[in-house]
């Protein structure tokens, strides 16, 4: 291989050195010869060749083309983001996810609400962790203060609420606006609370809200998520019925154990006055002071 890339350098030499002087010497060759620099130095004459595939095992070219992973993050500091945008894409938790994120299950970290992101650290937390957050005032500094307000975006628009005006007890021909009628029982559930109000078109009758009546009426059965969910609402329900039927029992036992005391204090008044009479009467007309009948007070 060698002397074959040689022929070239070679004869252009030879022609080189036949047009500047036909009688040439032997000094004169080599001194052409050593400006070629043949050598160990200069690889591209020698014609030196690096392998391409590894020598040993076997013959196998590796596919450098695999899927990339495109992990690290997606948005920068203070760049703003909506709800469910891709922040951060890590293996394992290199950042954690702090105000208003969320973590997927691939340690993907996305935004919880529309704002502006936030790289920081909370020593409050963990001395060491990064966290990722998002903030609604570009100007906010993350983490906040342990006792700050709480900052939520319910989509709404600040808008003074006037306050109502205060009714009158009384209307102006001398009947209550409204009357609240109680529950039964001794102790009232709020629930059972009925609120009727006059009406506004001078008819002088009462009717109960409409959303009052609303709550009143029965709407077909809710279906459950799983039987799960199902038995836990009948069983939550069944404990809500346990405890009012008691609420129930107990305050009929209350009702009846004050009738029998007023029972038994009616019966110990009679009887003292039969004694007082009695006694009167076997001590003469005339010892003491006359005990009136009884019914009749003194």
């Amino acid at each position: 291989m060698r002397i074959a890339q040689l022929q070239r350098p070679i004869a252009a030499a030879a022609a080189g050195i036949s047009r500047t002087a036909p009688n040439t010497t032997i000094r004169q060759l080599r001194d052409v010869f050593g400006q070629l620099r043949i050598g160990a130095s200069n690889a591209a004459v020698e014609g030196r060749r690096n392998a391409a595939v590894k020598a040993q095992g076997a013959y196998r070219l590796r596919d450098s083309s695999t899927i990339p992973k495109k992990l690290g993050a997606k948005k920068s500091g203070d760049s703003y983001v909506i709800t469910g945008n891709i922040i951060y894409k890590q293996r394992g938790t290199k950042w954690f996810p702090g105000e208003n994120c969320g973590m997927g299950r691939d340690h993907t970290i996305f935004a919880l609400t529309s704002g502006y992101v936030k790289y920081y650290r909370d020593p409050a937390k963990h001395p060491k962790r990064q966290y990722i957050g998002v903030v609604f005032n570009k100007t906010d500094v993350l983490p906040y203060h342990s006792h700050a307000m709480r900052k939520r975006r319910l989509n709404m628009t600040a808008s003074p609420i006037a306050a109502p005006r205060p009714q009158p007890e009384m209307s102006a021909s001398g009947i209550p606006t409204q009357v609240v009628r109680q529950g039964s029982g001794r102790r009232p559930h709020p629930r059972d609370e009925r609120v009727i109000k006059l009406r506004d078109d001078g008819s002088y009758a009462y009717a109960e809200e409409s959303w009052r009546l609303g709550t009143l009426v029965r709407t077909e059965k809710r279906k459950m998520g799983s039987r799960r969910v199902a038995m836990r609402h009948r069983r939550r329900k069944a404990r809500a019925i346990a405890l009012e039927m008691r609420a129930e029992r107990e305050d009929k036992i209350a009702r009846r154990k004050e009738s029998l005391d007023a029972q038994r204090a009616a019966r110990a008044r009679r009887m003292r006055e039969y004694r007082a009479r009695r006694a009167a009467e076997m001590a003469g007309p005339g010892a003491g002071a006359e005990v009136p009948p009884p019914g009749v007070e003194a």
